[in-house]
């Protein structure tokens, strides 16, 4: 792997140029670099290309990607092209409203703010402080 300067796309969170977590990876593959590259696959998704997935996965079936999913999506889709015996599902963990100006430039339609989001924005925001010890967060999860 070689480290490159992060570009700036619509799915914000996979913008990472060197992924501190990517040793993990690596930790997991035990160093062998070719079984890595035998199990590990990836692709590049452009922001036109993402948009336009988000678009006909909408049209097509009424589910509304968001940038995210639209990566995932078109990045299983363009593998299970080249790999016709293999099956793929993707997961999101992310809310279609949280990327308005995207997807609604995808669908030419406003995103609706789910119920239960609209709720928890009208409630007071609450902060609490711990010192920065493994103790003290222990405690604080462990108190009644």
């Amino acid at each position: 792997m070689k480290p490159k300067e992060t570009t700036a796309t619509l799915s914000n969170a996979m913008d990472v140029g060197n992924p501190s977590n990517f040793i993990r990876i690596i930790e997991l593959f035990h160093r062998q670099f070719p079984d890595l590259k035998n199990n590990l696959s990836a692709d590049t998704i452009t922001d036109e290309d993402t948009v336009a997935t988000i678009t006909k996965v909408y049209k097509e079936s009424g589910y509304l990607l968001d940038p995210h999913g639209a990566v995932a999506y078109l990045a299983l889709d363009k593998y299970l092209q080249q790999h016709p015996q293999e099956k793929g599902f993707i997961l999101e963990t992310a809310h279609p409203v949280k990327f308005p100006d995207a997807v609604e430039a995808a669908t030419g339609e406003t995103v609706a703010v789910p119920v239960v989001l609209k709720e928890m924005m009208t409630q007071k925001k609450e902060a609490i402080g711990i010192s920065a010890s493994f103790d003290a967060l222990k405690s604080f999860l462990l108190k009644d």
